[in-house]
């Protein structure tokens, strides 16, 4: 391999350890050893999702594109001049799939064999982009049925509702497919605009999980990927105010369902975007919500028991672009009765303390799930590169576990479970 430098990165704690690289270029590399695991993943990331439609890069103006891009921008990757990307990988014996979230959008593939040339296979193709107005119009065709679809989903529909009715103005309202509408705006100019400010190097990471061999690892990167790419990397995102109040307290639909469906939503703002602070408040949160609604708790047995909720009843929390919110809710045969039940339920949190046993019982097992989650190679492909994204290493997570106390706890279920910021969405069956 060449001089460039790899760090070693490890948790003694966890036992685990990982090799990164920057490149020339500015791309992060890692590998996270697994000896002895058959399969093996390999990811390919942006710090790029569906809320970054108004953004500055170095060097150059203000841009605003349509909402949906960077979902049809993923999509337009798959067809490269070779024919569909799957089917490739198909023909390697791997699986691939891809994904836009409202931050990040990722390509992946899982392959127990010829790893290698899949690997090449996945940074051609996110790296070599076929940009042509032919196949933007077919695209543009199959994702409006594609946002079509999503409308007979009741938990897709029960969830874009409940944002919709949180926040105002910030884009994390809208469909990360976009509209029918705005879609339409969408052209090669700027598809291939949107590429060289988001999908620039310094912007991106590629991580790889498995029993890999570390120097065929880096020198097959090196070899294989991209050595700079023409124009400056988004240097600065912008997002409008979002006022604290929410857009919408409570809204009622009827969709062709068999039981009612209720979901909960508690919006916050101004929320930090990297670093400990980031991890820290969304680790803290979901441990507050595992504490107030998991299924180990008092009120999700008495809900069960009184049959106001079925078994995806859950809660959990999301942050990212300054915004951050959890959600709470389920099936229900009676929204009415479970929502009042809720209602009093939250006042019960926010007001009486958690017993210091019931803390560090929970604790003790939120602890325990995180380990065992690095046993799976899906999570550690789905999770390392996120935290890095912002600001933070997977690794250093447990030990800012094991400095989260009581106190910290009662503070978030406070802050977050505030009925002020709160609104209700409920479907029931009908047309």
């Amino acid at each position: 391999m060449t001089s460039i430098e790899i760090e070693r990165l490890e948790s003694p704690t966890l036992r685990e350890e990982v090799f990164q690289v920057r490149l020339p270029s500015g791309l992060q590399v890692y590998l996270c050893p697994k000896p002895g695991f058959q399969k093996k993943y390999a990811c390919y990331s942006t710090f790029y999702g569906s809320v970054d439609n108004d953004f500055l890069v170095a060097g150059g103006e203000r841009t605003r594109v349509p909402d949906g891009i960077a979902h049809f921008l993923e999509h337009t990757l798959f067809e490269t001049e070779e024919g569909n990307v799957s089917d490739l990988f198909a023909a390697n014996g791997a699986y691939n799939n891809a994904s836009t979230s409202f931050t990040t959008t990722t390509y992946l593939f899982a392959a127990s064999d010829r790893f290698f040339d899949n690997l090449k296979l996945l940074l051609s193709f996110v790296e070599t982009p076929a940009f042509r107005e032919e196949k933007v119009e077919k695209e543009r065709g199959i994702i409006e049925q594609e946002i079509k679809g999503y409308d007979d989903s009741v938990d897709w529909v029960i969830y874009r509702t409940t944002l919709e009715n949180l926040f105002q103005r910030h884009p994390i309202r809208i469909d990360i497919a976009g509209t029918a509408e705005s879609i339409a705006g969408i052209d090669v100019p700027t598809l291939e605009a949107c590429y060289r400010s988001f999908y620039h190097p310094a912007n991106m990471s590629l991580f790889a999980v498995g029993d890999i061999d570390r120097s065929e690892f880096f020198d097959c990167v090196l070899g294989a990927s991209r050595r700079s790419v023409p124009g400056g990397c988004v240097s600065e995102r912008f997002f409008p105010d979002e006022p604290e109040e929410v857009a919408c307290a409570h809204r009622r639909l009827s969709m062709e369902v068999a039981v009612p469906k209720i979901l909960a939503g508690f919006k916050e703002t101004r929320v930090p975007i990297l670093g400990e602070a980031y991890v820290q408040r969304e680790l803290v949160s979901e441990m507050a919500l595992e504490i107030c609604f998991g299924r180990s708790t008092d009120t999700f047995r008495e809900l069960y028991e009184r049959q106001l909720i079925l078994d995806d009843f859950s809660a959990s929390y999301s942050a990212g672009a300054g915004i951050g919110y959890a959600l709470v809710g389920g099936d229900t045969p009676d929204p009415d009765r479970l929502e009042k039940i809720l209602l009093e339920r939250l006042s019960e949190l926010r007001d009486h303390p958690l017993p210091p046993a019931d803390f560090e019982r929970e604790k003790r097992k939120f602890i325990g799930t995180f380990i065992r989650s690095f046993n799976s190679l899906e999570y550690l492909a789905a999770n390392y590169t996120y935290f890095r994204f912002h600001g933070y290493d997977l690794f250093r997570t447990i030990d800012l576990l094991s400095r989260v106390t009581r106190e910290m706890v009662l503070d978030r279920i406070r802050d977050l479970l505030e009925p002020e910021r709160m609104s209700i969405a409920v479907v029931v069956p009908g047309r």
